[in-house]
């Protein structure tokens, strides 16, 4: 006959501590073995939901994390909400110590020692997954950046840049050129260089600034970012423009077709911009991370209908410049 498990202490339900402190508040050894208590890294215990999210997941870690360990790389992008591929996301968590202090190892763990010159780390409230506010230790803004730009490619690291800038546009670039300043030769600090030198203010999502490389790469001349144009519906901003030529790309994500309101404000939104005689080109994921052709072939045709004179023509057969 098998046993009933012991009951757990209330103060430990829905909670994620250490194992040890599980113990001390009375939970038996054999109930950290059941099937509803899950151990996400070693030495931490989980009871109830299984801490999925990067949120809940770093909050799950700082039960055993080294005193002066903070998030890192793109783990510590993915806290701040700046943008980072899906498969990084859902990796491991990146720490880093300074180095007085050992790295980090275990599964779901990638640790780094680094000595990055002060300050490289901030004390931040994230939301997690079920809206609490989780003080967690992480890279400054300007240290997530070079922290992140030893893993992406330089297309994911402008729109990082271009993310950042979104935020707080001044106090990003200021922390991003104080830690270059003091980590010149860090690995990271020239593809973070390289980004910032191809980032731009007012880029609203990973997408447009994906679109953004791509049209440059292929040699179209460089729009501005969101401009302001007067409709009859009011002022709108375009994703990217070439005010000279009355052209606009816009990208559209999977919302704008399975949202049925955005799919109508998006019907509005273009014959607005008819109104005022400028020609669109609406540009899908697939365009952007497939076959681009078919926009960049769209775009020649417009440009060069508005006037465009390239003094040589567009590659339009490029490959997509990243991935999902």
């Amino acid at each position: 006959m098998t046993r009933a498990p012991r009951p757990l202490p209330p103060s430990l339900a829905d909670e994620i501590v250490a194992s040890a402190e599980a113990l001390r508040r009375g939970a038996a050894p054999d109930r950290l073995r059941r099937s509803d208590a899950h151990h996400p890294f070693h030495g931490v215990v989980s009871f109830g939901q299984r801490p999925r999210a990067t949120v809940d997941r770093a909050w799950a870690y700082t039960q055993v994390m080294h005193a002066d360990a903070w998030f890192s790389n793109t783990t510590a992008a993915a806290l701040r909400g700046l943008p980072v591929p899906r498969a990084l996301e859902r990796g491991p968590l990146h720490v880093t110590v300074p180095t007085h202090a050992r790295a980090p190892r275990g599964a779901g763990v990638v640790g780094h020692q680094r000595n990055i010159a002060a300050p490289a780390c901030e004390t931040l409230l994230v939301r997690s997954s079920r809206a609490e506010l989780l003080p967690l230790r992480v890279a400054t803004i300007g240290a997530t950046l070079l922290t992140s730009a030893t893993q992406l490619s330089l297309a994911d690291m402008v729109a990082l840049v271009d993310a950042a800038r979104q935020v707080d546009d001044e106090g990003a670039l200021g922390d991003i050129y104080r830690m270059l300043e003091r980590s010149s030769r860090r690995a990271g600090s020239a593809n973070l260089r390289r980004a910032v030198a191809r980032s731009r203010a007012g880029v609203r999502s990973r997408p447009e600034s994906h679109l953004r490389l791509l049209l440059a790469s292929a040699g179209f001349p460089d729009p501005e970012v969101a401009p302001a144009i007067a409709t009859p519906v009011g002022t709108l901003h375009p994703d990217l423009a070439w005010p000279q030529y009355h052209v606009l790309v816009e990208y559209e994500g999977d919302d704008h077709r399975t949202d049925a309101r955005t799919f109508a404000l998006d019907i509005e939104r273009f014959d607005a911009f008819g109104d005022v005689d400028w020609a669109t080109v609406r540009c899908t994921s697939r365009d952007l991370y497939a076959q681009p052709r078919r926009v960049l072939e769209s775009l020649a045709r417009r440009l060069r209908a508005r006037g465009w004179r390239p003094s040589r023509p567009p590659r339009l057969s490029i490959p997509p410049v990243a991935v999902p």
